[in-house]
């Protein structure tokens, strides 16, 4: 996921690599091959649905429909073909203002122009809300929010030490999704385990050194 145009994804130097995209928007014919590349042009479900299972990750990079049941179901199933020691990163999951966490992209970049004067074309759906889902259905994973240089990224690991449950959300029943508003992400953003990069990255080191 999150690969579209193909730029990153060429970028990144690994043994083996796959993309996955309803619809690429980059010409595979002319984009690199390999045995150690893989291309699916196909939904994230379909993907999950035949992937390998004794085929682990190390790393994988989640950015799809910039919703939360989408975002949550591709996460659950990626946690199928991750092992102990892989990351999990999440894009998408801090808003940059109340607009922005609107599911439409259209309306969230209208409403703001409109409403606000503002031409910006930040979007993120409301994907912020996995970090509470996280929190109360995974309590052996940890996590962190990078929010700097750039569009926010959490990652996510197994860990020895998992983060402790949010006493906001400690009952499962207390998790009203639609109540999950922009006014409960501002009031609960300490949640979000927020770092810069160069602090996030020597905590996930430092995690997976002690497992």
């Amino acid at each position: 996921m999150g690969v579209e145009t193909g730029q990153t994804f060429f970028e990144i130097s690994a043994d083996f690599k796959t993309a996955v995209d309803p619809k690429f928007l980059f010409d595979r014919e002319s984009a690199p091959k390999g045995d150690s590349i893989e291309y699916f042009e196909t939904t994230s479900d379909r993907f999950f649905c035949n992937v390998k299972r004794d085929f682990k990750y190390d790393l994988v990079f989640l950015d799809g429909l910039h919703t939360w049941e989408q975002t949550y179901r591709d996460f659950c199933n990626t946690l199928l073909i991750t092992h102990e020691r892989s990351i999990i990163l999440l894009d998408d999951i801090f808003p940059s203002d109340v607009f922005s966490c609107n599911r439409d992209q259209v309306e969230a970049v209208m409403m703001r122009q409109f409403m606000a004067g503002d031409p910006s074309n930040a979007w993120h759906g409301d994907t912020y809300k996995i970090i509470p889902l996280i929190r109360t259905f995974h309590p052996l994973l940890s996590y962190c929010t990078i929010i700097t240089d750039g569009n926010p990224q959490a990652l996510v690991w197994r860990s020895p030490q998992p983060a402790i449950a949010s006493p906001i959300l400690r009952e499962v029943g207390e998790l009203n999704m639609p109540a999950l508003d922009y006014l409960w992400f501002l009031r609960h953003q300490e949640s979000y385990n927020l770092m810069n990069e160069q602090e996030a990255l020597a905590l996930v080191i430092r995690s997976l050194q002690l497992g």
